[in-house]
């Protein structure tokens, strides 16, 4: 079976251990009478992770746990979820720091509670309301991907690692979320401050993570760990700077959110950060003008778009991604395991930089 169609077939099964999970904790809380009015909220729940999702950090927990040796294959997919709960509770809060109203080319969760309370009471603050909401349904999703991960059936040694590296995981991403947050106001903002911020806030998270809670829930040492991270972090750096280009230059159809809202938002990217660095005085203040306006045009992020590819940062983002793409490649002949599964990291890298979504 070729890497796509087995991405699929785990991506599918996947799937439907998210959607028997939500069934079980809607019927839970129906059958509660004291918590019975909030079975709605568990179908918020389920619609906000189920409307899209290539659901690559439950992908990576699973082969993370292949790779290390593990035999309980049934049960690592059941706890995958996990950190695809983990995922939507950190995307819940990411969506109401950058202010983003969609997500997934759907309503963000503050947005839509925002809209449900304004129709039915018009003298109500419904942003501060919807903010509120999100924030509370956000943090239970929360201690929904710790559940899971508590209650699987795995030995209790292993499972008290893995409870200890995903309180790891999410407090990374936080420190990750905090630089982000505070880039904007350094004034000597250089790459290698971007870099420290993306490997916190996405390569320790998205890629890093998931392997090594699989990897641990199969008994992986720290020298397996390791080579995990080796090929985890310069991938992880790469994710986000093509995540990054395809924010500005990508599809609105394929990416679910509008583009050039990263611009609209004055994100620090390294892809913006290049361009500043090398924009003529002219340049500069059409950046500085697009970049945190709310009202940006189509013709101003054109404009952008053309000084990102006119003073090279376009393709020294890319240059860069591919660069690191790379250093991880060559990690994987570091591994002692089947040759088809160093073909499968091997597929993942390239699927990183080609993606467009």
């Amino acid at each position: 079976m070729e890497m796509r169609d087995y991405y699929i077939s785990l991506k599918k099964r996947i799937d439907d251990e998210l959607r028997e999970f939500f069934e079980y904790r809607y019927n839970q809380i129906e059958n509660n009478i004291e918590l019975v009015e909030f079975t709605d909220i568990i179908s918020d729940l389920k619609n906000f992770v189920m409307s899209s999702g290539k659901r690559i950090r439950p992908v990576l927990f699973y082969f993370g746990y292949i790779l290390a040796g593990g035999k309980n294959k049934e049960e690592a997919l059941k706890t995958s979820i996990s950190v695809e709960l983990m995922h939507s509770y950190l995307l819940i809060h990411d969506d109401i720091i950058d202010r983003d109203d969609f997500r997934h080319g759907t309503l963000s969760l503050h947005c839509r509670y925002r809209k449900r309370i304004e129709s039915d009471f018009k003298d109500i603050d419904g942003q501060h309301f919807g903010i509120s909401m999100a924030i509370l349904v956000g943090d239970l999703m929360a201690s929904l991907s710790y559940e899971i991960l508590n209650n699987s059936n795995f030995e209790e040694g292993v499972k008290k690692e893995a409870l200890k590296k995903f309180n790891n995981i999410v407090g990374n991403t936080i420190f990750g979320q905090l630089m982000d947050l505070n880039l904007d106001q350094n004034k000597n903002l250089d790459s290698e401050m971007i870099f420290k911020m993306q490997k916190y806030k996405t390569a320790k998270y998205t890629i890093e993570g998931p392997l090594h809670l699989g990897a641990i829930l199969a008994g992986a040492d720290d020298k397996f760990l390791k080579l995990l991270s080796n090929f985890a972090i310069p991938i992880g750096i790469a994710f986000q700077i093509q995540d990054d280009i395809i924010g500005v230059f990508g599809d609105e159809k394929k990416i679910g959110k509008p583009i050039g809202s990263d611009i609209q938002e004055g994100k620090k990217t390294f892809l913006i950060t290049e361009a500043e660095k090398s924009a003529n005085e002219g340049q500069k203040k059409i950046l500085s003008s697009a970049l945190g306006n709310e009202n940006l045009t189509q013709n101003e992020l054109e404009a952008v778009r053309k000084i990102i590819k006119d003073t090279g940062a376009l393709k020294k983002s890319e240059n860069k991604a591919e660069e690191l793409i790379e250093e991880a490649k060559k990690s994987i002949s570091y591994f002692s395991v089947d040759n088809k599964y160093k073909k499968a990291l091997n597929d993942f890298a390239d699927f990183i930089i080609k993606r467009k979504k």
